[in-house]
């Protein structure tokens, strides 16, 4: 018995490539492959503290472009994503300061340099 199907495939815009997973440019609609993604596209997470569903992909043309022009919504992300830089970095002086004190405490507290 013959059938025939038609099957739909998705190439990659930036390399040509068969993409079996994919994103995707919100403004101009470029496929990207994985490789191209890392590469040659910006991703920007909808939320401070976590990201999935709704986060934001930008070929590297768009987003500059974007940038330029002032697209609201790509303002949004670019927001979320300065506030995700902000508590990393608050993060990490918090942990740096946080085991000074405690390799402080533990060096006095071996010594017995306590006040008599």
């Amino acid at each position: 018995m013959k059938k025939e199907v038609m099957v739909e495939k998705t190439f990659c815009d930036v390399c040509g490539k068969e993409a079996s997973g994919y994103q995707k440019c919100m403004s101009c609609g470029k496929d990207l492959c994985y490789d191209c993604y890392k590469t040659s596209a910006v991703g920007y997470t909808h939320g401070v503290h976590f990201g999935g569903s709704g986060d934001g992909i930008y070929c590297l043309e768009c987003d500059e472009k974007l940038l330029k022009s002032g697209d609201k919504l790509h303002a949004a992300y670019r927001v979320i994503k300065s506030l995700r830089n902000e508590v990393s970095g608050f993060y990490a002086d918090f942990e740096k300061r946080a085991k000074e004190a405690e390799e402080r405490l533990g060096g006095l507290r071996d010594s017995g340099g306590g006040v008599t």
